[in-house]
């Protein structure tokens, strides 16, 4: 069985820190597919950015980072408020059921390459991404007060 040790943790959170400054949180509909390479699914829902402003990949305009690891754990910066809106697509009110976190450059679609993780949502703390309430409807306003990422230690 594989074991990390603590600073080899540290270090990898660093290093993903550094990978994923200025990325953007995209909500989608249904369920999250097989690997974060593949194509996206469901409908896109939102997208979070900094204080909800507008995104370009390639552009660290708006967007979002990590503060530096802590005990094993990568989470949204504190100083900054990571929010967004339901897009048109979201209708009167669509449940979200996962989540991508893109790199900087923004790459959707499938791909091998792109810089990326997936994550599940729903109102349990047991999903990657808690949210107090799931369905989002076109222009309700969405915030993301907590964000964690965890790298196993095993």
């Amino acid at each position: 069985m594989e074991r990390l040790s603590t600073g080899h943790v540290q270090s990898q959170l660093e290093a993903l820190q550094t990978a994923y400054a200025n990325g953007i949180l995209c909500i989608f509909s249904g369920s999250q597919p097989a690997d974060a390479d593949a194509v996206e699914t469901g409908t896109l829902l939102a997208k979070i950015t900094l204080a909800g402003g507008a995104f370009v990949g390639g552009v660290s305009t708006n967007g979002l980072n990590f503060d530096a690891p802590v005990a094993g754990v990568l989470s949204k910066a504190v100083a900054e408020e990571w929010s967004g809106v339901g897009l048109e697509a979201a209708g009167t009110g669509t449940v979200a059921g996962w989540f991508r976190f893109y790199d900087n450059s923004y790459t959707t679609g499938a791909s091998t390459t792109a810089i990326r993780f997936d994550g599940a949502i729903s109102t349990s703390s047991t999903s990657e991404l808690q949210m107090s309430v799931t369905s989002i409807a076109e222009a309700a306003p969405i915030v993301v007060g907590t964000f964690n990422y965890t790298l196993p230690r095993t």
